[in-house]
């Protein structure tokens, strides 16, 4: 996907996720964030209150949006929050998108997880990863994360498995390209690391413990788009033809679907899309952990 076509998806996905998210998550990470923060500061200022400030890391922050959700909740005034991204192109997005009139200092970080693990020495009290876990290789990310000491992770939209796609085509046909479509997920290798999860969510659940994290609430964060009287609302219609987009992208060279079934499968989704009929759902789970004890 080209760049500019990537960034407008993210940009699209905002609303999505936006209803997505779980709001018991984020209320128990808002205030989770302010006790940590003070426990912190007392730590640094030998026992005197400060105010709640946390230091946030964000993973894979793409254009910020996570950042403008936070603005506009007004409850979390972040100490600093370093953005971390791998491409160049989303951070100069994130740049514009959120200005320069934001109420705490936000460093842009071109850096990959692994090599920002291997050298960053700070400290931060709140960890965010939005859709960005099931990209990972868990059982090797998750101990490096609960090593760097203690704080809070607010781990979300972490997808779970279970897509569905409706009007049907063909139920078969639909059953075989979704699992297949998950399949190369788990399959994914990038730089010879494993890098995806399509269950990511559930095995966070189990995984968090055994790395040394205490898993403080979760809940679901599932992706729900569908047609207001033919409509799509924000950006959604081109966020569900980007959707359509992986799918395509992801099983045109694999042999256990023919090219003719892809294609016939792709053109009935597309023309639902455009007549104002396909839904969509993908389940997903939202997590808020912590180590190093309570705050």
């Amino acid at each position: 996907m080209e760049e500019g076509t990537f960034i407008r998806y993210l940009a699209a996905k905002r609303s999505v996720d936006d209803r997505a998210l779980n709001r018991r998550v984020w209320d128990a990470m808002v205030e989770a964030a302010g006790r940590t923060a003070v426990s912190a500061g007392r730590r640094s200022t030998g026992g005197a209150l400060p105010a709640a400030r946390p230091r946030v890391l964000e993973l894979g922050g793409g254009i910020g949006t996570m950042i403008e959700r936070v603005v506009e909740d007004g409850r979390l005034l972040p100490a600093s929050w370093a953005l971390l991204d791998s491409s160049p192109a989303l951070l100069r997005e994130a740049r514009h998108r959120i200005g320069g009139s934001l109420p705490f200092p936000v460093d842009y970080l071109e850096s990959t997880v692994d090599a920002f693990l291997d050298s960053a020495p700070r400290q931060f009290e709140l960890t965010v990863a939005n859709a960005v876990l099931d990209l990972l290789d868990l059982p090797r990310v998750l101990p490096r994360l609960a090593g760097r000491g203690s704080g809070l992770f607010y781990f979300t939209i972490n997808f779970d498995g279970v897509t569905v796609l409706e009007p049907a085509v063909d139920a078969d046909l639909d059953e075989r390209v979704v699992a297949l479509y998950h399949r190369t997920m788990d399959e994914r290798i990038v730089d010879g690391i494993p890098s995806g999860d399509s269950r990511c969510g559930r095995h966070l659940l189990s995984l968090l413990p055994r790395c040394g994290f205490r898993i403080i609430e979760a809940g679901s964060s599932d992706w729900i788009v569908h047609p207001r009287d033919g409509a799509y609302p924000a950006d959604e219609r081109f966020f569900l033809s980007c959707i359509l987009d992986f799918f395509e992208q992801s099983l045109s060279e694999r042999d256990e679907i023919g090219a003719e079934e892809l294609s016939r499968w792709l053109q009935v989704r597309r023309r639902q899309l455009a007549d104002g009929e396909l839904v969509f759902i993908a389940h997903q789970i939202d997590v808020l952990a912590e180590t190093g004890g309570s705050p």
